[in-house]
């Protein structure tokens, strides 16, 4: 009777623990865009070396970007309350929309940074993105189905 109810406690905790994990993943939406753009930028200030004349140039791209963003977070929000959910058009035009604008991001940057500095960043953005398919479970099918 102990162990079951050590059992129960323990899958009770577990339970918990995990659903108190979840809110902690929108832990970026809590910053308003100009907080966003500013952590942004400090960022790859470090991470790149960049000079002044670069930061203030690259806050202002960041500033536009994270407000231009979180504008048609909004609106795409807006035209679906509640559990409705976007029909597969409005979300193709959606990441249409998001993948011209990151293409825009990326020309903006470019004339920003010098070419050591851009390839750097490159290469940070690619493994970024490697990572984020990877937590999601979409990592490269090809080499699992040759494991297969």
């Amino acid at each position: 009777m102990k162990k079951i109810a050590f059992i129960i406690i323990l899958g009770l905790s577990f339970a918990l623990h995990a659903q108190g994990e979840k809110g902690k993943q929108h832990q970026r939406s809590e910053y308003t865009p100009e907080q966003q753009a500013i952590l942004k930028t400090k960022k790859m200030a470090l991470h790149l070396d960049l000079n002044d004349d670069q930061q203030d140039k690259l806050l202002e791209v960041n500033k536009s970007w994270a407000e231009q963003r979180a504008r048609e977070k909004e609106e795409f929000k807006a035209n679906f309350k509640g559990d409705e959910r976007p029909d597969t058009e409005a979300r193709y035009e959606h990441q249409l929309q998001m993948l011209d604008n990151q293409m825009a991001y990326q020309e903006k940057i470019q004339t920003i940074l010098n070419k050591d500095q851009y390839t750097a960043w490159k290469e940070h953005q690619e493994k970024r993105n490697r990572g984020r398919a990877c937590r999601k479970g979409r990592s490269n099918r090809k080499s699992e189905k040759r494991e297969s």
